[in-house]
């Protein structure tokens, strides 16, 4: 299939990323004919400006090669020469195209009206199993040499190779209606003329040659959800035989070394299980707490009857570590069966049902915008065996919520065993292994979400491990609590009727459609209720969408940050108005919908089309009706000395996008963990490397509602990190600095960040507690850091959190500029994080409104709201973020702290004991300049 494509393929090398401010140093390119080779062409292009030093060691591109390369304008003419009239393609056309086309524009030419083709966009749609999409990656993949990858001329040909070599892929493996559907979809998408003209030439030539062509799809998706581990011999094993100076670990691993804390920390969870009791451990780090919860709880469960343990997690991280990691290595060393099940909650999974009815219906359900998206999901969907959409590394599951709501499992959707396509359904499978598992794997938010629907999705169960703990407290008074805003009244509207006259769709529709068909007692009645019902919704959806869109307004005029706290109704008439008519109207709408399904639950099965599916869909209604009405009652009566009560807004293009969101969360989770988990727990292991504060778990229990278990019944471990932080980590403590809150502190503690990060020459991570200091601190940097050729990579400037990551791994001398999610679960050791700056203690933002809520209530009740929440999280915040420092026994690297209320405060002294390395309080900024300098000399 080959020869079917004639093209250019074109690859650019340039100074940065900015089409304005960076320069083109390199253009490649290459003629295919017919799936050959003919015409190549090359020029390096001599640039105004110095070209950065990490930009040359990337490129391998030499001054002297630039100095004898073209003018910009007159490589430019020659590149245009050479592509004529062809087809273009390129490897992320966005930029090579959109970079290209702005020096053409800055250089008094028209751009390029080329058709061209992305073989980036094909291998998403096509190689959604591959780890990413990155031209290395796919290149790898189809065996194509990359190894002068970062020139232009090889990547050109390497792109050029890779669309060959994809045709062939095509080919082989996916099937003529897969191909059709994928064209039949990029016809109605947006800017996708040349995906569209390329998909047309495979069907075509896959009709041709459907009788002579035999596939066998060699696709394959290396994640899987379920481990049945069967040794050939079982034995009784203990955790001295599995951990032990000559155990099973040892055995297995050449430079294993024996951790008497890990030995402690397993026989603690185990004798937990066997006295059915609750146990709180820090484990610091280093310890190896995964493995010392895992083999535990697999010898208890067989040595119990195969007793169910579910482990949760905060982060997906930690969740497909502990199964496609640690659990692994479980299995290679020791000999006791067991079955382990990774499970997520329900909207992780695609749904049979709503994607069958999204083929059908694809015009009605998706804007042209959303299709592009969509198409990264055919082939996924066609080969996947789980259904879990995070196996499919094509698709952007945040970027394109929109479509993936469309498509995946809800509650609201679900038929369960009723619905026709349950014994194919991803959802339910899983769930079934899980029913049969010794260890099931979860995140907090399915735990959460499980508690509150008595245990509907997990099944009953007694023990629970909670890793990550110390996030539990904040991440359940959110989880526990509702939020509410315009699409969810409008998905669940356009779930029962949505469209004009001549394209009507939805529940309503449906069960109309089949009404009208089929021969039934009270059939007028019924349709005349099915019409109300629908004319109902038609005559209310202003209303929705007036409210949130005053919700937004009010927030934007009277809010901080985006979000204003309620904190009286009375100041908020419109709020109470609103409501009300919304409430009035659920009363309405309840009562057209219940006489649907009064009728239908009375007719004959036989009389009435898929009677079953359509009452279970009215059963589903009621049940929704039934709930949202009970939470628009809480919110028109709210709770306010034991709720957080605020409104927020989420970003959105369209301005005039009722935008605004009702957030509605409880202060304190503690009664509610004991009445609806505790209570049916008989043990539960919490475990963090930081919940303690100065070994003492008062902070936590108390959040978590564990002091009210009777005396003695919550057991208490701390297992020190194995590391000699004395030796591996020193702290400085720039107490000379003002105080965060002068206005000198900003520009004070910018210098000492740049001079710091030049003496050090080490790879640097700055935490931030604001954005708006990040920003400032990158803005100021970026230019002299640039001229410097050092790399500053900063959350929230174009890069994702993991390539950021990667890249900060990659180069030793990087600056990391980070907020809140860099303070912990990060891991970066060795030499390309040696020097951590935290700009400011990690105090929550006090007038955040659960926060703010929160320290009112402790007042009230009499409390010290600073020393009962406020300094015990700041405590917390601050071990993890002096945790991402140190990550293993190699590990060394200096902490340099510019809050200087770590000296001028009577809590700072808190802050000083808390972490375990020497710190130092230099009095004027040479003085940390020579301490820097010793440490990194040395």
């Amino acid at each position: 299939m080959r020869e079917l494509l004639d093209f250019v393929a074109l690859d650019i090398e340039t100074t940065g990323f900015d089409f304005e401010k960076n320069e083109i140093i390199e253009i490649g390119a290459a003629r295919y004919l017919k799936g050959e080779q003919k015409e190549t062409f090359s020029v390096f292009v001599k640039p105004l400006n110095p070209v950065p030093k990490f930009i040359k060691q990337l490129t391998r591109i030499t001054d002297q090669q630039l100095a004898g390369g073209d003018k910009i304008s007159d490589a430019l003419i020659k590149l245009l020469e050479f592509v004529g009239t062809d087809l273009i393609v390129c490897h992320n056309t966005s930029f090579d195209i959109g970079f290209l086309n702005a020096k053409y524009l800055a250089n008094g030419f028209t751009k390029l009206s080329n058709r061209t083709l992305d073989t980036l966009d094909l291998s998403r749609i096509y190689l959604p199993f591959i780890t990413n999409h990155k031209l290395g990656t796919v290149a790898e993949y189809f065996q194509v040499d990359l190894s002068n990858a970062h020139r232009a001329f090889y990547d050109a040909i390497a792109t050029a190779e890779i669309l060959v070599k994809l045709l062939d892929f095509i080919n082989e493996n996916i099937p003529l209606k897969l191909n059709h559907r994928l064209l039949d979809i990029a016809s109605s998408a947006r800017n996708t003329l040349g995906l569209a003209g390329f998909l047309e030439l495979i069907v075509d030539h896959q009709k041709k040659f459907a009788l002579l062509t035999k596939q066998k799809p060699k696709i394959h998706f290396h994640n899987r959800n379920y481990i049945e581990h069967k040794p050939e011999i079982t034995e009784n094993v203990t955790i001295e035989d599995v951990f032990g100076e000559s155990g099973l670990f040892a055995k297995e691993f050449e430079h294993y070394e024996m951790r008497q804390g890990q030995i402690d920390m397993a026989d603690a969870i185990l004798e937990q299980y066997l006295r059915d009791e609750f146990l709180l451990v820090e484990a610091g780090t280093g310890v190896g707490k995964s493995l010392a919860y895992l083999v535990p709880s697999i010898i208890y469960s067989n040595q119990n009857d195969n007793k169910k343990i579910i482990i949760s997690t905060n982060t997906k991280n930690l969740q497909e570590q502990l199964f496609y990691k640690d659990l692994p290595t479980v299995s290679n060393c020791v000999n006791l069966p067991f079955k382990a099940t990774l499970l997520k909650g329900r909207r992780n999974y695609v749904c049979q049902k709503k994607w069958l009815e999204a083929a059908m219906d694809m015009d009605k359900l998706f804007a042209p915008s959303e299709l592009r998206a969509l198409m990264n999901l055919i082939v996924w969907k066609e080969f996947t065996k789980t259904g879990d959409i995070s196996e499919n590394s094509s698709f952007n599951t945040t970027r394109d919520a929109g479509v993936w709501k469309k498509v995946s499992s809800d509650s609201f959707m679900c038929g369960g065993r009723r619905c026709p396509h349950y014994k194919q359904c991803y959802l339910m499978d899983v769930r079934k292994k899980a029913e049969d598992s010794n260890l099931v794997i979860i995140n907090h938010h399915l735990m959460l979400a499980d508690m509150t629907t008595d245990f509907a999705t997990l099944g009953e169960y007694e023990h629970l491990i909670i890793d990550e703990a110390h996030n539990l407290p904040q991440l359940a008074q959110i989880e526990l609590g509702m939020t509410i805003s315009y699409p969810d009244f409008n998905n669940f509207f356009n779930s029962l009727f949505t469209g004009k006259k001549k394209y009507q769709y939805g529940i309503l529709i449906n069960l109309k459609t089949a009404a009208v068909k089929s021969d039934f007692p009270k059939k007028e009645d019924f349709l005349k209720k099915i019409d109300e019902a629908i004319k109902i919704i038609d005559e209310n959806r202003d209303t929705f969408a007036d409210f949130f869109r005053k919700t937004r307004e009010v927030v934007e005029k009277k809010g901080s940050y985006g979000k204003l706290r309620i904190t009286n109704m009375d100041d908020h008439y419109f709020l109470t108005d609103y409501l009300s008519q919304i409430i009035n109207f659920w009363k309405d709408f309840s009562r057209a919908m219940l006489p649907l399904y009064d009728i239908l639950s009375n007719v004959n099965k036989q009389k009435f089309i898929e009677h079953s599916q359509h009452l279970e869909s009215l059963e589903r209604i009621q049940q929704k009706i039934a709930e949202t009405y009970t939470n628009l009652i809480s919110l028109h009566n709210p709770n306010l000395e034991n709720y957080a009560f605020w409104m927020e807004t989420f970003q959105v293009q369209d301005e005039n996008y009722p935008s605004g969101v009702l957030c509605y969360c409880p202060l304190n989770v503690n009664d509610i963990f004991n009445s609806l988990l505790y209570d049916r727990m008989k043990s539960v292991i919490f475990t963090s490397a930081t919940i303690a504060i100065r070994d003492k778990f008062k902070y936590f229990a108390n959040r978590m509602g564990l002091d009210q278990r009777e005396d003695g019944f919550v057991k208490e471990l701390v297992v020190q990190s194995p590391f000699d932080y004395s030796k591996q980590a020193l702290v400085l403590v720039a107490g000379f600095l003002p105080a965060p809150k002068d206005r000198f502190f900003a520009s004070q503690s910018l210098e000492l960040i740049r001079q710091s990060v030049e003496i050090s020459k080490a790879g640097t991570m700055v935490l931030f507690t604001a954005y708006k200091n990040l920003n400032e601190v990158y803005d100021s940097l970026y230019d002299e850091f640039y001229a410097k050729d050092i790399s500053l990579l900063a959350q929230g400037k174009g890069i994702g959190r993991s390539a950021m990551l990667k890249e900060f791994r990659k180069h030793r001398s990087s600056v990391l500029l980070g907020t809140n999610s860099f303070w912990e679960g990060v891991d970066v050791p060795g030499e390309s994080l040696e020097l951590l700056v935290l700009h400011k203690l990690p105090f929550l933002v006090p007038s955040e409104p659960i926060v703010e809520a929160y320290l009112e209530k402790l007042n009230a009740e009499g409390k010290d709201s600073f020393m009962h929440y406020m300094l015990p999280n700041a405590l917390l915040k601050y071990r993890q973020g002096f945790g991402r420092l140190i990550r293993n026994k190699t590990d060394k690297g200096v902490v340099l702290v510019l809050d200087n209320r770590i000296l001028t405060k009577r809590y700072g002294r808190f802050f000083k004991d808390t972490i375990p390395a020497k710190t130092v309080i230099p009095a004027t900024e040479l003085e940390i300049y020579d301490h820097l300098a010793k440490w990194f000399r040395n």
